[in-house]
């Protein structure tokens, strides 16, 4: 299990919704939910956990961004597997934007 780092630049929202994460370079898609976000990132659980470091894209049907449906490109931070009852999901996962999404106030 990779470290998980509590130090943080954004205030996290709790926000339930389904993403739909894309690899870069391959286009594999894998089904996810996002539990919380911020202006600069977001935090889902999913059966597939890239490595840190690793590119993706993340698209949320429900965007708490926008009205709209969005699609973000993202930097795996950091993952770590979870217990059999804590979710439904084998990792949770803390992504990073390649920009930032909401203006800083």
């Amino acid at each position: 299990m990779e470290g998980v780092s509590e130090q943080r630049d954004d205030i996290r929202h709790k926000y339930k919704a389904n993403i739909l994460l894309e690899t870069y370079p391959t286009g594999a898609y894998y089904e996810a939910k996002m539990f919380n976000y911020s202006r600069g990132g977001m935090y889902f659980e999913s059966d597939y956990a890239p490595l840190p470091g690793t590119e993706i894209y993340i698209g949320i049907e429900n965007s708490p961004y926008d009205a709209c449906a969005d699609v973000y490109r993202a930097q795996i931070r950091w993952r770590k597997q979870l217990p059999d009852e804590e979710s439904k999901f084998n990792y949770g996962v803390g992504v990073r934007y390649s920009h930032s999404i909401l203006p800083k106030i």
